[in-house]
Formats: structure tokens, sequence, C-alpha cells
């Protein structure tokens, strides 16, 4: 832990990695909303408190539920206990068209935009559920592939480009993140982003990996973690045969055709994202810190 002493207080990367809400969300919070004011140390650098995290924790509950940013604002400065009579989707939905509008019309640089401000504005998590993905869905639902296929690769570009950002400043053992199908790797990008947005290493090949791979690539690196994405079009046999034989703790989302083994280094994650950072961060950011 990279704590400033020992009263309870974190840098901000720390702060992020404790949280899932990456350092860019935190200042935008902090500038825009006035929420999630940090201390100050002698040379103006921020840092947090526990009661930070407490109020943080608060906050991702109300994104959580659908609830938009500026409501959660208006829930932590008045000190409301349960949110005023709001459409929870009228928010969610004008970005969700503005996103869909741009992945239509073929417009990368709207896309483009539209991505820089969710993801400053929400932990990355939080927009996937309730703006990328949603859209995606609907993209892939329509007829002919074209806007499906150009939204997906813009949005793959971004989401590695993001990551590839948030890595350098990340040292410590890495967390594997690993799909068994091509179609699967917006979604395996999502997590890996939301896991490296909160200050975990991440280490990602593509969607080529066999089992075999995974398992070369697990111990060349020394991974902590492995988080394997599933895609019911991928051939199953020897990836299930991958899960019951790996040596690394292993989280497992998506669409499983078959049930993990029963032991307590395999687990299944929640359907959304937003649950699944924040159960990764429940269950493994103690023994990723330990090691760091």
């Amino acid at each position: 832990m990279n704590r400033l002493d020992d009263r309870g207080t974190y840098p901000i990367r720390e702060f992020a990695r404790i949280t899932g809400v990456n350092p860019v969300t935190l200042r935008a919070w902090e500038r825009r909303y006035g929420i999630i004011r940090p201390e100050r140390t002698e040379k103006g650098h921020r840092f947090y408190t526990d009661a930070h995290i407490a109020e943080v924790k608060h906050i991702l509950y109300w994104l959580d539920q659908g609830y938009p940013i500026r409501q959660v604002r208006l829930l932590t400065k008045e000190g409301q206990t349960t949110p005023q009579s709001l459409d929870l989707n009228q928010e969610w939905q004008a970005l969700r068209e503005q996103l869909l509008l741009a992945a239509q019309s073929l417009n990368a640089q709207l896309v483009e935009e539209c991505l820089n401000t969710g993801f400053a504005t929400y932990p990355l998590a939080v927009y996937y559920d309730y703006c990328l993905h949603p859209v995606l869905s609907q993209l892939r639902g329509e007829d002919g592939a074209l806007h499906s296929k150009s939204f997906e690769y813009l949005v793959s570009r971004k989401l590695a480009a993001v990551m590839m950002q948030h890595q350098r400043h990340i040292k410590g053992p890495a967390v594997l993140s690993v799909c068994n199908h091509p179609q699967a790797e917006l979604e395996t990008l999502a997590c890996a982003c939301a896991l490296s947005a909160a200050e975990f290493r991440v280490e990602y090949f593509g969607p080529q990996l066999t089992p075999a791979d995974v398992q070369r690539v697990s111990h060349t690196l020394d991974v902590s973690h492995i988080w394997l994405h599933v895609s019911p079009l991928a051939d199953s046999h020897d990836w299930q045969t991958f899960i019951h034989t790996s040596d690394r703790p292993l989280m497992v989302s998506g669409h499983l055709p078959f049930s993990l083994p029963e032991h307590s280094d395999t687990l299944q994650m929640p359907d959304r994202l937003a649950p699944q950072v924040r159960q990764f961060i429940t269950c493994a950011a103690g023994a990723v810190g330990d090691k760091s």
C-alpha cells in the first residue's frame, strides 16, 4: 500500500484501485460536480481518506441503480437519502441516442467525442453497462453488419488505447485478460479497460490465444489472476479443460455452456460489468496488493 501515513489516507492512484473509479473521473467529479473533494498535501497533491471511500461507495450505489451523475450529485450535496422522482432513463437515453446516431452515420470523430465524455464522467464499467452495451446490442440486432462492425472496431480501438495509457504508470503483478472467440473481444477489452482504470495492471494479447497459450503466458508473466470471457460461439471443450486445470485464480464471465468446478480459485462473475469489477476488487485486490 502507498498510504501517505497511518491515518487511513491514500494518494489518488491507490484510492482509484480501492474504489474502482479512475483518477480522470475522480478529478471530473471534483471539478464539475463538487463531490469527492480530496485533501491536499503542502505541495498540492490530492489525497483521500476512509471517509472518501464511504462517499464513493454511496455514489456508486446510486450509479449502479441507473441514476445519472447529476442526480447523484444532488443526493450527495443535499444529503438526501432517497432520490427525488426522476425518469432514470432520460439522461442515459440521450447519451445512447447520441452514440447510436454517431455509429449509424459512421462518424468516427463523434463516436470518439461521445466515448471521451462518457469515460470522463462515469466509471468505465457503469458507462459500458448503461450506454455502450445497449448501443452495441441494438446495432448487432439491426439488419446488415456494417454499422455493428465499424462501431465495434472504433470502440475496441479506443478501449485498447485507453488501457495502454492507463498501464504506463501501473506496476505490480498482472491480471491476464482472455477471451475464447473474436466476437467476445469488445466485451473483454471493456473489462480489461475497466480494471486498468481501477489501477490494476492488465495484460491482453488478442482473441486468438488457445488454452495452451494462456497457460504459457500466465507462467511467463507470473500473473496473479486470469479473467476469461466466454463466448458461446467457441468450441468449449478445451476451455472447459483449462478452467478445471488452471493453477491461477480464475474469474469467468460471459455465456458458459458448462458448469464451473467447485473450488475457491474459480469464480463465476455477475452478468453486468460494474458488479464484475466490484467483485474482482473485493476478491482479488488484497492478493494483488500483497504482491506489489
